[in-house]
This record gives structure tokens, sequence and C-alpha cells, in this order.
């Protein structure tokens, strides 16, 4: 039976992710949210579309475009591999188009991964040992790391590290030696990474790297000391007033980020947020994005949950005299679902692409946008 995966298009087209700054708009099937302003202090609106967005419809003339195809909770299962490669054959087309038209390298192209590659049970893959869980083995990333390799040639992939990727227990007995063969497999000298996607455009993420050491929960995503003095040293020499845009990945959201939850039982078991047992530094991620304009987009997933609740996707309120004031400075909050229909906890097969053009959109229409608008 084939499987329909609704893939999400979330494009961006300038005032968060450009300079200079005509209209930004986030598109998504049922809706569009258009944000206007400076790329250090946007403000937004949000306009509702009256019938779905065709994933093909979406054009763009620009040559400089650039394309970042973002990745839910995988957890591989070696034997049930068929949704993978439809939800994988969706972004196939649109890469293509792209690259037909784009330079030799592939600085514009991505596919960034937001962790929890394996599944977190036994999958027929090592019969010495039945009781082994999949997650966090050398046959998990390894059969991971080949999968994200082939999204479309040449295309590279960065993936963060998930609550279930330091989980090969009877294979690795330290969290040092199961994480080192996660860098080593997939070719990563740290568990952060930091690419440029465009000019002043950077795809920032930052993985958890603890399992067995964890002070609380082994389930809980833990970013490290280290990777969080990285960050913020990155944000301070990219400030958005010399025109720096960062969009973070990483697995589990922030506290006040306002996405959907399940409070049955990731929060009462402590392992919701990043870093959500440590009273300092859960806090943190949200005091950086306050403080720290060019941050303009944060992924993340964990949730298992679809793209299309009111809370899977939320937004700054620049106004502190707005109707709703947050702390949640210049960035836009989203939730990434999975591929696979046996991990979702409510049907929803999805994914989200990032896309920056020339095109906005406007009750279903596309309008080719004046390259001298500003907002």
């Amino acid at each position: 039976m084939m499987v329909s995966i609704n893939l999400l298009i979330l494009a961006t087209v300038a005032a968060i992710l450009q300079s200079p700054p005509p209209t930004t708009a986030f598109f998504i099937p049922t809706s569009t949210f258009t944000l206007l302003g400076d790329a250090a202090n946007t403000p937004l609106s949000y306009n509702k579309m009256p019938s779905p967005l065709s994933l093909h419809a979406i054009k763009s003339s620009d040559d400089h475009e650039y394309i970042v195809a973002i990745i839910g909770d995988l957890h591989i299962d070696p034997r049930k591999m068929n949704d993978y490669y439809i939800g994988r054959s969706h972004f196939e087309p649109i890469f293509k188009e792209a690259k037909n038209k784009a330079d030799v390298n592939n600085k514009g192209f991505a596919v960034v991964s937001l962790g929890d590659l394996g599944m977190n049970k036994y999958c027929n893959h090592n019969p010495a040992n039945t009781d082994e869980l999949y997650a966090g083995t050398s046959k998990c990333h390894k059969m991971a790391a080949n999968f994200l390799s082939k999204f479309y040639d040449g295309v590279p992939y960065e993936v963060v590290g998930g609550n279930h990727d330091l989980e090969g227990l009877y294979e690795f007995k330290i969290d040092e030696e199961n994480l080192q063969m996660y860098l080593n497999v997939h070719d990563k000298d740290t568990p952060q990474f930091c690419r440029e996607i465009a000019d002043k455009t950077l795809l920032v993420g930052m993985g958890s790297t603890s399992f067995r050491n964890s002070m609380h929960i082994p389930h809980e995503v833990i970013i490290d000391q280290e990777q969080i003095d990285w960050f913020e040293n990155l944000l301070q020499t990219h400030p958005a007033n010399e025109g720096w845009k960062i969009i973070v990945f990483t697995h589990a959201p922030i506290t006040g980020s306002g996405l959907r939850i399940l409070q049955e039982n990731q929060v009462v078991d402590g392992c919701c947020w990043l870093n959500q047992n440590d009273d300092i530094m859960r806090n943190k991620f949200i005091e950086l994005v306050n403080e720290h304009r060019c941050i303009k987009a944060w992924f993340s997933g964990h949730f298992h949950l679809g793209q299309d609740y009111h809370e899977s996707i939320t937004f700054p309120n620049i106004d502190p005299n707005g109707p709703r004031p947050n702390n949640r400075g210049s960035c836009v909050f989203a939730q990434t679902s999975v591929m696979r229909s046996e991990t979702s906890r409510d049907g929803r097969q999805q994914s989200r692409l990032i896309r920056r053009n020339t095109m906005e959109i406007h009750e279903s229409r596309i309008i080719p946008m004046p390259a001298n608008r500003s907002a």
C-alpha cells in the first residue's frame, strides 16, 4: 500500500533569512506566515490560506536559492524501509530541479537529520544477542549514514544526536566509545556542526552526548557545556546587525519555545526539553535566543507529532506591548514529524523543507516579488 508522506514546505524568502529584506513567507499547506522587517528585529503577520498549497507549484527563478531538507526522528528498522524510501523520493525532484540551475558546488544544498536514527528494539540485526536494541549500534549508524547520504547526488547531510543515538549498550561500555563511533560513521569531528548554506546564513546543530552518564534519566537530551560555550561564542561573533542569519537544529526543543509537548510522559519523565533537569542550563537557550537576534529559526523533533497543530510552529512577538508578548527574540520554532508510520504518535508522516527563493504566496497564488521591494 502506498504511504502518503505529507511534505510541509517551510520556505524562507527574505527578511528572516536573506538581506536585503523583501517579504519572508513560510509556506505550509493550509496557511502562510509572512514576516516583515529588517534582519535584526523581525515582526510578523499571519494570513490564512483558503486551500492547500501544491508542492509542485513552488518555483523560483533565483539562481542563488538554497534548499535544506529537515528529517525528524528516523528510528530506522532495517526490516521496514519502504516509508523511508517514499519520504526521500519526495525530496528528489526538488533537489534535482534546483541543482540543474545551480553552481557546480553544493554549498546551497543540505539534508539535516534531527537524530534518533535507529529503532530502540531488537530488529533481527544480531542473532547472537536478541536482547540488543538496534538504536545506537554500529549497524544502525552505518545504515542511517547510507540512507541520509543518498537523498540526491552530492547533497551533503548533517546530523545531531538524539536521546537514542548512544544506546548501543552491549556493543559499547561507555558513552565516550559510543559517541566516537557515531562521530566516525557520520564523518563528524564534533557533536555540533556549523555549515554556511548561503552568504551570511549558517546552519548550526548541537547533539546529545550523554546516555549512560546522565545524572537524572538516560533519555534526557543533554547538550554539554563545551557545545553551549561554542554556541554562545558563535552567536557573539555572528551578530544580526552585521547581517548574519542562524538556523538552529537540536533533537529536542528548548524551554520557552512554545511548541506542543507530551505532558503525560516526556514532561513528567524529565526528557521533554534540552537539559530539562538542569535548573540553570535549561533556561540558557531561550535566554540566548532573546539576546541574539541572529537566531532566525530553531528546528526540533523528539515528540513524533505532526506538523499541523497550532503549536507545531511558533513565532516571536517583537513588540513588547503587543497582545501576546514573549521572549522568543526573532526566532521561529518548528516541530518536525517522522517518516515511518509505526513511529508516529498521531498518524502523521511529515518532513520539512527550507527553501529560499523570490516568491510570495497569497491566496494560493504565487506572485513574483519585485527585487527592490522593502518592508
